[in-house]
């Protein structure tokens, strides 16, 4: 009977240690890459990834006012693995440098990134719903805050080997 215990106890912790690794490293957020479009009757926004490097991927997103006929709002993106970590750096014009989250949690279909200090948004999740839709949750005190339903092509294809 301890026998089988021992093996129960060094399986789940063998299955705990690869995921955290699998949120340990930038490979995780493969499903990412492209190119992502929401749209509706007052905006489109547009959000962007490639991969730069083994650690590093490079985003950008965009909303467009339909009614100004003009961009709102931009911020440039970056997803970086560096000491074991992966961090999503957010520079947008309201801040002077960019806002770091950490990636906390993760699975093959979604990542959350989060930063407790900052005042909004605190986290940050973004889903996979099917191969070509994405959902961004983007949230702070007590939950509060939206989404955003993106469409898009998940182009793999243009992502550099290591």
């Amino acid at each position: 009977m301890s026998k089988v215990l021992s093996l129960v106890l060094l399986c789940l912790v063998f299955q705990s240690s690869v995921q955290a690794k699998d949120c340990n490293t930038i490979e995780s957020l493969n499903w990412l890459v492209g190119n992502w479009n929401s749209e509706n009757s007052k905006l489109k926004i547009n959000e962007s990834w490639k991969r730069l490097s083994g650690k590093t991927f490079e985003g950008s997103g965009f909303t467009y006012s339909i009614k100004k006929n003009k961009t709102v709002s931009s911020e440039t993106l970056r997803l970086v693995e560096m000491s074991g970590e992966v961090f999503y750096l957010a520079k947008v014009a309201s801040n002077d440098l960019p806002i770091a989250f950490k990636l906390t949690s993760c699975s093959a279909k979604s990542a959350i990134f989060e930063n407790s200090l900052h005042d909004f948004p605190k986290k940050i999740r973004y889903q996979l719903n099917k191969e070509k839709s994405i959902t961004v949750f983007v949230s702070g005190e007590n939950g509060k805050g939206f989404s955003i339903e993106f469409i898009g092509e998940n182009d793999n294809s243009l992502s550099i080997e290591k």
